[in-house]
């Protein structure tokens, strides 16, 4: 099991676990298709330690500004982050999988970012008041998904984070990349009706 380096105060701790891998690789072999073939321990490693050196560069502003924005105090420190040759992106537990080559790496960050924010949201301060928040987004949008709904306040944090610590044309790139899935690309269409700015008034102030 090879561990990365991980830095002080809240921080993302990079990890590769062979056995967990083991469980993707079976689950990627049952599928039909694949674009390409199951990356090897080397080459996961490898994209793990790429992302980690970009992470750092913004990991403190990162979790500092999500908190800002949200309220919500961390509760957790460390997040232990798991790095799988394939799968989907995923907060609990946290889940990154190997990228297509072709893929900037600074847009995984943006991915790992997303992830975050989900995370941010079962923190234990915030828990007994997500009942209260999505009963009020869901009589505001009662037509969409709980989907769309959480991915509302996830956009809507993470587009000040664009804009706070990085730039327009990156919020844009993930506006085009998330518009090729339905519940994402209407989470988006709100968060710019509504203005994130509001969102974060409304939801996150009550």
């Amino acid at each position: 099991m090879k561990v990365s380096k991980r830095s002080k105060a809240i921080s993302v701790e990079f990890r590769f676990s062979p056995i967990y891998d083991d469980q993707c690789h079976a689950s990627f072999d049952l599928l039909s298709k694949h674009e390409r073939p199951y990356p090897d321990a080397k080459a996961t490693i490898d994209f793990m330690h790429r992302l980690e050196k970009d992470w750092r560069k913004n990991e403190t502003k990162i979790f500092k500004a999500i908190q800002r924005y949200t309220g919500i105090r961390w509760a957790t420190n460390t997040h232990l982050c798991y790095v799988v040759g394939s799968g989907i992106p995923f907060s609990d537990p946290l889940t990154m999988p190997v990228f297509a080559p072709q893929t900037p790496t600074d847009y995984v960050s943006d991915v790992l970012c997303h992830e975050l924010i989900h995370r941010n949201l079962i923190e234990p301060a915030f828990s007994q008041k997500w009942k209260r928040v999505f009963s009020k987004l869901k009589k505001q949008y009662p037509k969409d998904t709980e989907n769309t709904l959480v991915h509302v306040l996830v956009h809507a944090i993470h587009e000040q984070i664009f804009l706070s610590i990085f730039s327009d044309e990156r919020l844009k790139r993930d506006k085009r990349i998330m518009s090729a899935h339905p519940d994402y690309r209407r989470a988006w269409e709100i968060v710019e009706s509504v203005g994130a700015k509001m969102i974060i008034e409304t939801y996150f102030k009550i």
